[in-house]
């Protein structure tokens, strides 16, 4: 899913805490958005990729900007 798709799903409230891992094929780290929708629960770009941040910092901060309260970082 997208952001603008995450948006809309968590305004909506059927997202639960999102889940930021390390990638296992690269550095970085991706999120999951796990909830009551049919929707790929990976964060993507607008091309459909998994998006990877470089930062963990990086990934923290777009989900708090879009809203989330708290996330779960595991590794």
């Amino acid at each position: 899913m997208n952001i603008k798709e995450a948006e809309i799903l968590l305004q909506a409230g059927v997202l639960v805490t999102p889940v930021i891992k390390q990638h296992d094929q690269c550095d970085g780290w991706i999120v999951t958005l796990a909830g009551k929708h049919k929707l790929n629960p990976m964060l993507e770009t607008a091309r459909g990729h998994v998006r990877v941040f470089k930062r963990l910092d990086a990934a923290v901060g777009v989900l708090f900007e879009l809203g989330f309260e708290g996330v779960k970082v595991v590794r």
